[in-house]
């Protein structure tokens, strides 16, 4: 039986592997997630899942790396590691195959989880939460192409008529086209929206895509100056990461994300005594990211200065080859500040 729940979680990852493909019953194909695989020959698929008994295991003939299935999803996906190492524990497993048995809080965890918010707020009754949508619905879809981490979507929503949904939050905002969106509602401590951002899902008329805002974000409560996504549930005692999008926020932990440039200074009092890691697009010919950063550096703040081995533009984009855990650890070895700051961006800027 494990080895049916082994190819029901390798089939769950395969979207975030490329070039994935089964090449025999017990035999997958796709490029080294781990390595990356070659960067000169994109069709290059050098990553094996083969079956060895009961178990799969994975082994990529690049970087060498040789893993159990468990220990693979825990290097790409944690999150989803746990579900499968709790499936194979109500599977009955008794320890002695290739996936590591949970411990015993994680299993009470999983029985007696409750959702952060107990109650949801009114205004989002006329909006579908992700998980509620069916599988092929256009904003599940788009949010397994962004692979953001399916414990977030039941923060995440769906509205065919975005235009209505904000009059009823803001009634001076006046948007005409009834455009379908992805809603990400941003909540305060007691679990009420104080505002939304709205994440256009089609962009394929290339003519209205210029003259449509990807991101539209509307306040219901004004007397909030600057919105700061993810505060709720930020944890003060420990280190913040501070990032430019709320999707971006999903794939870091303990992370938050600044909407409009005055959040440089204006620190929520929460976070006042709070170390916190800025972390910006990896855009150096952005002339408002680098301001942006400047900025940072001149106010004494930690920040992430991309090194030049990293081609991509966010920490979604990054996502799509490395796991969050590794992400994270190389966010952490390239933070700095003050004059080491100021030497790593000039060379940044170079790149």
């Amino acid at each position: 039986m494990s080895s049916y729940i082994d190819k029901k979680y390798i089939n769950i990852i395969s979207p975030q592997l490329d070039k994935f493909k089964w090449k025999k019953e017990n035999l997958a194909n796709c490029r080294c997630k781990i390595c990356g695989d070659s960067q000169k020959n994109k069709t290059k698929a050098r990553g094996y899942f083969y079956q060895k008994g009961n178990d799969f295991f994975y082994k990529c003939h690049n970087c060498g790396t040789g893993m159990n299935l468990y220990n693979f999803l825990k290097e790409v996906s944690p999150a989803l590691c746990k579900e499968y190492s709790l499936e194979r524990y109500r599977n009955g497993e008794n320890g002695k195959s290739n996936y590591i048995k949970p411990k015993e809080e994680e299993v009470f965890k999983f029985k007696e989880a409750k959702p952060k918010f107990k109650k949801k707020d009114k205004l989002l009754d006329d909006l579908i939460c992700l998980n509620d949508l069916p599988d092929k619905h256009k904003a599940r879809q788009f949010a397994d192409m962004r692979i953001i981490p399916k414990e977030y979507w039941k923060l995440l929503y769906y509205t065919d008529d975005f235009a209505t949904f904000a009059s009823k939050l803001d009634k001076d905002c006046n948007l005409f086209a009834e455009e379908e969106r992805l809603v990400i509602p941003f909540f305060n401590s007691h679990g009420d929206v104080v505002a939304v951002q709205g994440r256009l899902l089609s962009m394929s008329d290339e003519a209205n895509a210029r003259n449509t805002l990807k991101y539209i974000t509307v306040k219901h409560d004004k007397s909030i100056d600057r919105l700061w996504y993810g505060l709720w549930r930020a944890n003060p005692k420990k280190r913040v990461y501070v990032v430019e999008g709320p999707i971006d926020s999903l794939f870091l932990k303990n992370s938050v994300a600044m909407v409009g440039a005055g959040a440089l200074k204006e620190i929520p009092k929460r976070l006042e005594n709070t170390p916190m890691s800025y972390i910006l697009d990896n855009e150096p010919r952005n002339r408002q990211i680098c301001s942006y950063i400047e900025k940072l550096i001149e106010l004494g703040g930690d920040v992430c200065i991309w090194p030049d081995i990293i081609p991509e533009k966010d920490i979604n984009d990054l996502a799509y080859r490395m796991s969050t855990r590794r992400i994270q650890k190389m966010i952490d070895e390239n933070t700095f500040n003050g004059l080491e700051a100021t030497l790593r961006f000039r060379e940044w800027r170079k790149v």
